[in-house]
């Protein structure tokens, strides 16, 4: 699920795949709070559907981190999941492919 990118032990990359339900969101919270890097870029271009429990799980980890530790970044989410991220101050940025869940990547 997770991997550092490059040598630099202050960046992690988590690359999601598969359904983003409420035990995947789990995990990557649980992840997200034992990580030690200073940022931590979370990739979701390979997830072929996000469930609406997984996200509210997402949001609730994500909002309660805010200020502390970590800076935390979202990539290739959808555009609803997006604005709720940006309404809790996480950055969230686009991918160089399109994401498995966009219905123009099929």
């Amino acid at each position: 699920m997770a991997a550092r990118t490059g040598s630099r032990p202050d960046r992690a990359r988590i690359h999601l795949s598969g359904v983003f339900d409420g035990s995947r969101a789990m995990q990557l919270a649980d992840y997200l709070r034992r990580e030690p890097a200073a940022e931590i870029v979370v990739d979701f271009s390979d997830v072929e559907r996000f469930e609406a429990f997984g996200v509210d799980v997402l949001l609730r980890e994500l909002a309660a981190r805010r200020g502390a530790g970590a800076t935390v970044r979202c990539c290739s989410i959808p555009p609803c999941v997006t604005e709720r991220l940006e309404e809790i101050g996480i950055a969230v940025s686009s991918s160089l492919h399109d994401p498995r869940w966009a219905p123009w990547a099929r």
